[in-house]
């Protein structure tokens, strides 16, 4: 993450090289990023169901070479064109594979509260790379133009493909090696529940019942779980295979299930669509920062070295803000989409505050302070997705996620840089991010609303 996700959050540095080299507009530029972030996320779809049919790590080696070759081969950039293709198109393919089957990973290696810390672990490293790359990309810039900066980051980033190796599909359980050994397939059902009800901290007890003789080689498993409500006790009874069957039967009973059921299962989540919903909105807005950094400077009268500090306080504190989700959603006391709507409000008041702020010092501040946002949404993509849909349809859902917010990234920034050129400045576009933001806050109050709905009917169901 920190060598592929981070220099998608530092290559705005270029954006003046850029516009120097080949003489285009501000709009023509902006489109070299915003297709490689759009393409990341537009894929998003098809990542998901490639990890599905050929499994992360073929998924993952994939991504890490072609967003390194798509680097390397930039060197021999002749126009505008050229970039938007490589870095843009196959870079942003690259982009995609990585992060989605990096993320599937924790999600099927890990469970319970170490999911939810690792998730903000994995996201804190594009942070950390966007903290690196500005200083290091603006170096090599300054002795081999940016081309020759892009070929040489492009040969760093191989050296990370090899890790892509550690990406195998695993069960999600604490300890996966004795529940694939155990062939007595009550035992391992039992085993698998205490340990998911120890992390959620819910009291069981099971009992398997005895059945004389047992039914066409299947047996039963009582549960009783408790408290549900003062002076009542749930209880449950589960069927599953009996003694006589090998551990070959468990595995034809946790065949994946097909892409289009996956689908279906998503579309029914109403409080996930809802949230999908806000969270394009609000990460486009927040997106025309890390593309249009340089220029914003510029604008104000700002030098490169300025530009490179104002990325560096970014992501610091995005980094900073990426570890926070991760934490809070553990509380039980905190709805999980309430984080994302104080997100929204917070990234509506900051980006507000550009259009007010004038000074060298503030300004760059103020770049630092929208990190924390921009860094907490990030990482809400993943936390919440996965607490609203489970880890099962993790990478689908993000996927999903995914291809709509890539196409509203691909329109957004061309359609920003021409606001920038017909203006003369970016005041239109702040006013129009913070109203976006704001709505999108509105959103996940419904988002909220939604799901705290279908939870007091699930409870009403269960009780009666």
């Amino acid at each position: 993450m920190v060598l592929h996700l981070g220099l998608l959050h530092a290559i705005g540095i270029l954006f003046t090289d850029i516009i120097t080299t080949f003489n285009s507009t501000r709009a023509e530029t902006a489109v070299i990023q915003s297709t490689s972030i759009g393409v990341s996320f537009i894929s998003g779809i098809f990542t998901g169901a490639l990890i599905n049919k050929i499994g992360l790590m073929a998924v993952g080696i994939s991504g890490s070479l072609l967003l390194n070759f798509a680097l390397m081969v930039s060197f021999f950039a002749t126009s505008l064109t050229y970039l938007i293709i490589s870095v843009g198109v196959v870079g942003g393919l690259g982009f995609s594979c990585v992060y989605i089957s990096s993320a599937a990973a924790i999600s099927q290696h890990f469970s319970g509260r170490k999911q939810l810390l690792y998730f903000s672990v994995h996201a804190t490293g594009a942070g950390i790379g966007g903290m690196l790359y500005p200083f290091l990309i603006r170096y090599l810039s300054d002795l081999y133009g940016f081309r020759g900066a892009l070929l040489i980051i492009g040969a760093i980033g191989m050296n990370a493909t090899p890790t892509c190796f550690l990406w195998k599909h695993h069960s999600n359980t604490t300890n996966p090696q004795k529940c694939v050994e155990v062939a007595n397939q009550i035992e391992e059902f039992q085993t698998l529940l205490e340990v998911k009800t120890k992390d959620s901290g819910e009291i069981i007890t099971i009992e398997k019942l005895k059945q004389t003789p047992p039914r066409d080689g299947f047996d039963s498993v009582y549960v009783s779980q408790y408290p549900v409500q003062q002076g009542e006790t749930k209880t449950k009874t589960v069927i599953v295979e009996g003694t006589g069957n090998k551990s070959t039967d468990l595995k034809k009973s946790k065949q994946r299930q097909t892409i289009s059921e996956s689908f279906r299962r998503i579309w029914h989540i109403k409080s996930f669509i809802v949230f999908v919903l806000g969270s394009i909105g609000l990460t486009t807005s927040l997106a025309l920062i890390i593309i249009f950094v340089a220029d914003i400077y510029k604008d104000n009268g700002l030098t490169n070295d300025d530009v490179s500090l104002g990325l560096f306080l970014l992501n610091v504190m995005s980094t900073a803000g990426r570890s926070i989700p991760g934490m809070i959603i553990q509380s039980k006391r905190i709805p999980t989409l309430v984080m994302p709507l104080l997100n929204a409000v917070l990234s509506a008041v900051v980006i507000f505050s550009f259009i007010i702020v004038k000074s060298r010092w503030l300004l760059i501040v103020l770049s630092g302070v929208i990190g924390m946002p921009l860094g907490m949404c990030a990482s809400m993509l993943t936390v919440v997705t996965q607490k609203l849909v489970g880890s099962d349809l993790l990478p689908i859902a993000l996927g999903t996620f995914f291809t709509f917010n890539g196409i509203c990234q691909v329109v957004a920034g061309p359609v920003n840089g021409y606001i920038r050129d017909v203006t003369g400045s970016y005041i239109a576009i702040f006013y129009i991010a913070t109203g976006i933001c704001l709505v999108g806050a509105v959103v996940f109050f419904l988002a909220h609303m939604t799901r705290r709905k279908k939870k007091h009917e699930i409870k009403r169901s269960s009780v009666l």
